[in-house]
Order: structure tokens, then sequence, then C-alpha cells
């Protein structure tokens, strides 16, 4: 008899420990409620806090460690922390990020049903989930903004285990995709010189055909920095191949090309597929832009015409032609304005203008095409005014700072 009713103190003891833990989710819900119909922030900020401390200690005991209510209310109470009490929890998102998890694991027992507590609907789980998603965006763009790279890094890759359950496609609307999240995550991972990581998360932005030439770029500098020349060089290939009238990938490719020594070997391959297929106008003007970088005027006026003959209607054919002869006359008229000799003088300055001339209608047209290239539009504005047309070298000058 005496061991039955130390057998029944022990479970009447345990029982009531087991209510004790319960009743810290039950405390955190009520005070939540609180915290939600309080209009006076000071009593607010008391509520959020106070129900911090009863759903820390529910979640710190293995009895309600993993219960739905606990973890509704630990999703919900994080979250509004995360959001607009920050400095309580600095892994307030983090833990509101879990705890929403949790709630949308299957159901042990209910077919078709999820874990979030019975009251909670899937709907406002994900609804609250999503929100997550944004808020730890936002703070790691703050931290990347403030230079915390590796603390970014982990609020990106965080956001990947939310967008799966995005089924309406929230955070995509608000440019929060995998590919932006990997970008991002590059860019934190090259500030912190970590060429591996890069490396990998760049391939992956490359295997899902990512809409930004500049990976190419960076993927390249990478492997220039660790001495393989050919690996650089591929990957430039590849990405011209992808973006083929990318301006900055083709000078990238040029300028290695340059520094390597070998861009005669460039001008031979672009030679030979030019004879495979003579009416790509990109071949003519990637093999004149060449040439131009290498100061062969002759050869880049001369590929740079044909390649407007093939396609009129090419921005980057029309500026570097106009750029060319721009150059050209900028030179020459330094040269008068240099001799004493009058007549050096009019001969130089008569041949400057007629290069000015050439260039003009070149530029415009690029104008027309691209409105808001800055380098069209500082070399039109200087050559509106040195042909007297104050007028439209204004214009130019207002839509440049239109740009800033």
């Amino acid at each position: 008899m005496i061991k039955k009713g130390f057998l029944t103190l022990v479970l009447f003891t345990i029982n009531m420990l087991a209510f004790s833990q319960s009743q810290h989710v039950t405390s955190a819900a009520i005070i939540f409620k609180q915290y939600e119909s309080e209009k006076d922030k000071s009593v607010k900020a008391l509520k959020i806090e106070e129900a911090k401390e009863f759903i820390d200690k529910a979640y710190a005991n293995e009895s309600t460690s993993n219960t739905p209510k606990m973890w509704m209310y630990r999703a919900k109470i994080y979250k509004m922390i995360a959001v607009n009490h920050g400095s309580l929890d600095s892994d307030a998102v983090f833990k509101a990020t879990e705890s929403h998890l949790k709630c949308m694991q299957p159901h042990s027992k209910k077919k078709n049903k999820i874990m979030a507590y019975k009251k909670w609907p899937k709907e406002e789980v994900l609804e609250g989930l999503v929100q997550c998603g944004y808020q730890l965006f936002n703070q790691a763009t703050e931290e990347y903004n403030s230079g915390n790279y590796k603390s970014s890094l982990k609020y990106y890759t965080a956001i990947f285990d939310v967008m799966p359950f995005d089924e309406e496609d929230q955070l995509k609307r608000g440019n929060i995709t995998k590919e932006t999240i990997l970008y991002r995550s590059f860019l934190s991972t090259s500030k912190m010189k970590n060429n591996g990581e890069s490396k990998k998360l760049l391939q992956q932005l490359i295997d899902i055909n990512f809409n930004e030439p500049a990976i190419y770029i960076h993927m390249s500098n990478i492997f220039l920095e660790e001495g393989n020349t050919d690996k650089a060089l591929e990957y430039l290939t590849s990405g011209r191949d992808m973006f083929e009238d990318d301006q900055s990938l083709l000078n990238t490719e040029i300028n290695l090309y340059i520094k390597l020594g070998r861009t005669s070997e460039l001008i031979k391959k672009l030679g030979e597929a030019i004879a495979l297929d003579e009416e790509n106008d990109l071949l003519y003007f990637n093999r004149g832009t060449i040439y131009d970088q290498e100061g062969d005027i002759i050869n880049a006026e001369k590929d740079y015409l044909i390649a407007l003959e093939l396609n009129p209607s090419a921005f980057g054919t029309n500026y570097n032609l106009g750029a060319l002869y721009f150059n050209q006359g900028s030179e020459t008229k330094n040269k008068a304005n240099g001799t004493s000799n009058n007549t050096e003088y009019k001969k130089w300055n008569e041949e400057a203008d007629n290069l000015f001339a050439k260039a003009l209608p070149y530029l415009e047209t690029a104008h027309e095409l691209n409105a808001s290239d800055k380098n069209t539009l500082l070399s039109l504005k200087q050559m509106y005014y040195m042909n007297g047309d104050y007028k439209k070298s204004e214009e130019m000058k207002r839509l440049i700072e239109s740009l800033k």
C-alpha cells in the first residue's frame, strides 16, 4: 500500500508538472491576444516581451516542445518580434520561420492536414510564412549594405526553405526568386573573397540560364585570379554565346585577349566565323571592336560599315562608329590647337570638322535606339555645343542629369 501511495504521488506530481508546462503555452496565448488588442505602445512592448518569456519556456520543455499549439503561438509571437520588436531577439525571424515551417508539416494522424493548431487555417500559416520570407530578404539586404556579408548569407539561405510553400508566387511578385537569392548570395561570398562558394553559386545561375551577362564575367575573373586563363576565356565565350550583343562581355573578352597578347587569335577566329556566316552583323561588329581597341581605324571602320549595312538599327554599331569618328575628330582638333602653323591649323581644323560631321548621324541614330545611354548623350552634348546648337546641347545636358 505504501508503494502504491508513493506511485500515486509521483504520477500526481508528473501530471502537475505537465499541466504547469502546458500553462506556459496558454499564458503565452492569452498575453499575445492582449498584445494584439492593446493600443498603448509601451504596454504592447511589455506584453510581447512577456509572451516571449512564456513561449520560450514552453519551447524548452519536453512536454510542450513539439505540440501544434506551441508552434502556432511561437510562430505568431516571433513573427511579431521580428517585424516590430527586433531588439528583443536578433534571431527572431529565424525562430518565426522555423515555427511556421513546423506548422506546415503533414499531420501525423490526419490525412491531407498540416500540423498547425486546429484553430489556425493553412492559408494564415502560409501568409505568415511568406511574411517571414520578406523579412528574411529585407534583413539580408540590410546586413549586406552594412558590410556584414557572412550574416547576409545566413538570411538569404533561410529563404530557400520558405520558397516551396509560396503557392501563389507572392515572393516572386516581390522579385524574391531562386535566381535573385543565388545572385545576391554570390555577391556576399564575393565580398568575403570566398572563391569556392562563389563559383558554386555562379555555376548554379549559369545552369538555370539566369538572365544576367555579368555572371560569366564574374566566373571568368575568378578563374583568371586563380591563374586558369583557358577557363576564364571559356566562360566568356559561353557568355557571348548566351548574350550575343552584350557589349560588356565582348569588351571583357577582347581585353583579356589583349592582356594575353592573343588578339590575332581572336581576329582569326572571327574571320573563320564570318566565312561561314557572312550575313551575321554581330561578327563584323565584334571584329570591328577589336580593331578599334587596337587602334586599327581603317579595318574597324570597314567592319562597322559592313555590320550597319546588314543591320542599320544596331545600337552598338551605330554608337561605336560614331564614337570612332568623334574620337578621331577630337584628336585632330587637339593637333590643330597645338600648332602655331596657320596652314596646318586650317587643314587639321577642317579635317576635325569633317570627322565630327561624319560622327553626328551615327550618334543621333544611337540615341534614337537607346535614349538613356549616357555616353551617347555626353558625345552629342559636346558636338551640338561645338556646332553652336546650344538648345540641343542643353537638352542633352538635361537628359544626362535626369539619369542620375
